[in-house]
């Protein structure tokens, strides 16, 4: 586990969080608001995942702006291309309804839960399909 990654913004900081459950498994978990000032956290998060199964737990983040959910798309997209396995946990109305409105929905598996992520992903894994 890394330790967590500060940047103050003006409404609230970001934290992140890297968990590897396992080589190949990685769960990256933020907390706090994800907008212009915080992105460059996500961005990085993302960019240093190891190849496998990437998670990314927002059920603790109350705000992503435009440019997170552009970061969120490039990284599944990235993964998708790569043959690897990428989703997102996010129990928010509010991220629910950008993931639509953007279409990220679409590019990007969302899951209500971190053990209902782990159990489609990991399952994909197991049969050989990538998500």
């Amino acid at each position: 586990m890394s330790p967590a990654s500060l940047v103050p913004s003006r409404s609230a900081p970001l934290a992140a969080r890297r968990t590897e459950y396992r080589p190949g498994l990685v769960v990256l978990t933020f907390a706090g608001e994800i907008d212009a000032l915080t992105l460059p956290i996500l961005e990085a998060e993302l960019a240093a995942a190891p190849p496998g199964t990437t998670v990314v737990d927002l059920t603790q983040v109350a705000f992503v702006g435009l440019g997170g959910a552009r970061a969120l798309a490039a990284a599944a997209e990235r993964a998708g291309s790569a043959g690897q396995r990428f989703g997102v946990v996010a129990t928010s109305r509010t991220l629910a309804r950008l993931f639509r409105i953007t279409g990220l929905a679409a590019v990007v598996p969302m899951f209500a839960s971190l053990s209902d992520a782990l159990r489609e992903l990991l399952a994909a894994e197991v049969g050989g399909g990538a998500r």
